[in-house]
């Protein structure tokens, strides 16, 4: 009998008293109910610090990855929410356990999806487990809407240019609460002047990003400008002046307002809010009719004027110069090539038309992007002739099957680690399985003699203590071995990854003469990770079953 527990919890606290709870109720449950049920039989999957709004949590995804190898007879939580509340994954995911025969157990609910009227009432309370999350939701936007209006700094980190003011304020009920503005940090703001000021002049965010390199001006961190950088920066409100252009703007982007035209002074700047959402683990950008702009406290730097001509000419570059795709028909490995001084990406530099190579190939160069921006201030590797180095590279990579070939070699390397990565956690598996099942005796025992002798307070107290202990670390050799578990199927993947390769570059070597130089290089997307240029040898890096997902 195989039966999972899955408990999980939003936020991460690192106390974990609500999956500890869950987790408890839940054993308790199987007790009652399934009393044939073993410790032993029990597996533990927690995700802490993860939303029910979708099913993307690295807990659920292993117990499900090890339900379809081998089927839990029962998977039991504590509540429906616990696993979802969207209605189409919870749907999806009922369908999926009935037809691997696994019975679905709320304990709070009391939902038996082996009926028919089981399986009904479980979807009414997904609907309604839904509709709370988009209520929360909901109720979320209106505070921050709330929130807005009085145009303080909520926190997070501050846009360059200012810092966090701690500031004494009145609220409704005369009470004097703290609060935060943003304030001017003058030697940051200088920077922030200084790139408003060279994107109007020159209108590209590359260009932007190159001169702020070769004058050595760099972010808060102390980097470099990257063009993502620059654009962040030139796209974010919080520098704007706030007057009748500036609110005339985001009325017809449809953005809300969270102030009226009469409270307007031309002197402060504005609070934008909502800019982003989290999808997952990345932040994604929302579009502006779903932002809120409100009144900030502190004082507008850019004038408005300036900032909406920024925002335009931003506009009509989209598309042109931000994540341009490969679209040259002379490089095979443009994007893969980089530098092996600094490590940025060696670009394609095509020559005139009328200079070919004697098979009347148009010849080109790779060259490093970094020591082009910065005119060879902080990297001076040399170009490398692009023909003679595609047809270097690929040879080698067509003769994967030659016993010397570095491709060749790299593969092997891979299937040895892997093998040597399979036998170590096979052994560490055993051991910790035997320790597990060793922990699991000692707490039988205890509980056994708990049942059978009439002990004293302190015996009592301290057998439970070690009972207790005991759990503990029965829980972690769970969570130990669950990983384990995990890794031997990375593995798995990285060997049957190699095998795969292997016959991928066959067909590719037999198709390679017929297919174009776009399509050799959206091919070699796919098996190579990177080649690096160190000035005299280039160096290839074949890609793992992990950066293929």
């Amino acid at each position: 009998m195989k039966i999972a527990i899955y408990s999980r919890k939003s936020k991460f606290t690192g106390k974990g008293e609500s999956i500890e709870n869950q987790i408890v109720l839940c054993r308790d449950y199987i007790q009652r109910t399934i009393p044939e049920a073993t410790d032993s039989d029990i597996f533990v999957y927690e995700d802490e610090g993860f939303s029910a709004k979708n099913l993307d949590r690295p807990q659920f995804r292993l117990m499900m990855q090890q339900a379809r190898k081998e089927p839990f007879d029962y998977i039991v939580v504590y509540r429906l929410d616990r696993i979802s509340r969207n209605v189409g994954d919870f749907a999806t995911l009922i369908e999926e356990l009935n037809g691997m025969n696994t019975a679905f157990v709320c304990i709070k609910e009391q939902f038996d999806t082996s009926t028919p009227m089981g399986r009904a009432m479980m979807n009414i309370a997904a609907v309604f487990a839904q509709l709370e999350r988009e209520t929360i939701a909901e109720r979320v936007r209106d505070n921050m809407v709330l929130l807005a209006r009085t145009g303080r700094w909520l926190g997070g980190v501050t846009p360059m240019g200012f810092a966090g003011e701690k500031v004494e304020i009145q609220d409704g009920e005369g009470k004097h609460r703290s609060a935060f503005k943003l304030s001017v940090v003058d030697d940051e703001m200088r920077v922030v002047r200084t790139v408003y000021e060279k994107f109007l002049e020159f209108h590209s965010l590359t260009k932007v990003a190159t001169w702020c390199i070769q004058h050595d001006i760099k972010t808060r961190e102390g980097c470099d400008f990257r063009m993502r950088a620059v654009r962040d920066m030139l796209t974010n409100p919080v520098y704007c002046v706030a007057d009748e252009a500036s609110y005339n703007y985001f009325s017809e982007l449809s953005s809300d307002l969270c102030f009226d035209r009469d409270e307007l002074d031309g002197k402060c700047g504005l609070m934008p809010f909502r800019r982003t959402t989290q999808s997952g683990r990345k932040h994604v950008r929302l579009s502006p009719d779903e932002w809120i702009i409100a009144l900030g406290k502190h004082k507008g730097i850019i004038p408005s004027e300036d900032w909406i001509k920024v925002q335009q000419v931003i506009e009509g570059n989209s598309g042109k110069s931000f994540y341009r795709p490969v679209r040259n028909q002379v490089s095979i490995f443009s994007g893969l090539v980089r530098c092996g001084k600094c490590g940025h990406i060696m670009r394609p530099r095509v020559n005139s038309n009328k200079r070919r190579d004697d098979e009347g190939n148009q010849t080109f160069a790779y060259m490093c992007e970094y020591k082009e921006r910065t005119r060879k201030l902080h990297c001076d590797m040399c170009n490398v002739n692009g023909n003679v180095l595609d047809k270097l590279l690929c040879d080698e990579i067509l003769g994967f099957n030659r016993a010397k070939s570095s491709v060749s070699r790299q593969m092997s390397k891979i299937m040895k680690q892997s093998e040597q990565k399979s036998e170590v956690n096979r052994e560490k598996l055993n051991d910790l399985t035997k320790q597990l099942e060793e922990k699991k005796r000692m707490i039988s025992n205890l509980m056994i003699t708990l049942a059978r002798s009439d002990q004293s307070d302190i015996m009592f107290e301290y057998t439970s203590k070690e009972i207790e202990r005991l759990d503990g670390e029965v829980k972690q050799l769970d969570r130990e071995i669950a990983e384990l578990s995990f890794a031997g199927e990375e593995q798995a993947q990285n060997e049957s990854h190699v095998k795969m390769l292997v016959q991928s570059l066959s067909e590719f070597k037999e198709r390679f003469d017929k297919l174009s130089v776009v399509e050799k290089r959206e091919y070699m997307y796919k098996v190579i990770d990177r080649v690096e240029w160190d000035g005299e040898n280039a160096h290839i890096f074949l890609r793992t079953a992990g950066d293929n997902e």
